[in-house]
């Protein structure tokens, strides 16, 4: 054959060949990097927390009363029991009867002699005797009562006593600065001061109206 006759095929064949093989290699259908070992974790899955309830106070705990506030002058009926008689002695319940709100009273009231149109007072305000001083709750319509003790002045004698006629009883209920006038039929106090003498005493409040 001549120069550049069949001679040189093979190695022109034999490069195409390669060439072939190489884009081949490179196509769609050459396997891809290796892929990376391990199994990827689950994803965590996503909760959300129920509300936490409305609370009004600390479990095991109880709202404190509102204090009962004190009986006013304004919001009591008060008037005079049925008296009692005993040697020299008379006897006689103050009631206290509550025409509001609940409302609390306890302790003495303050108990005078009064007389006169312009309702002097007369003799000396009443001792109070010793004893216990409960604080009572009045629901409306409930009572409370404490006893007076009035001494007889025809005990005494008159230039020492001072004997005098009064129209009645002036009260101050407990913890209060207003005051009722009470009227007492056929009352006499003495004006006058007598050493030793108890002319008229006074209890603390109890429950109820003072009547047997």
């Amino acid at each position: 054959m001549g120069k550049f006759g069949f001679g040189t095929r093979p190695a022109a064949l034999t490069a195409l060949t390669l060439l072939a093989v190489a884009a081949c290699g490179s196509g769609p259908g050459s396997p891809g990097p290796s892929p990376t070992t391990g199994t990827a974790p689950p994803p965590t899955p996503t909760t959300t927390a129920p509300p936490a309830p409305a609370t009004t106070g600390k479990p095991g705990t109880t709202t404190p009363a509102m204090p009962v506030g004190q009986c006013t002058t304004a919001a009591l009926a008060v008037n005079l029991g049925t008296s009692e008689g005993a040697a020299g002695h008379r006897y006689t319940p103050i009631v206290f009867t509550n025409t509001g709100g609940s409302c609390r009273i306890t302790g003495y009231p303050g108990v005078s002699f009064y007389a006169g149109d312009d309702h002097h007072q007369v003799g000396e305000a009443a001792t109070r005797d010793a004893g216990s001083t409960p604080a009572v709750v009045l629901q409306r319509g409930q009572s409370a009562s404490a006893w007076v003790d009035q001494l007889n002045p025809g005990l005494f004698d008159p230039a020492q006593c001072g004997p005098t006629p009064v129209t009645g009883l002036r009260v101050y209920p407990p913890g209060n600065t207003v005051s009722v006038l009470l009227p007492q039929a056929d009352a006499q106090a003495c004006a006058k001061v007598i050493p030793g003498q108890r002319l008229l005493s006074v209890r603390a409040v109890q429950r109820g109206s003072g009547e047997n």
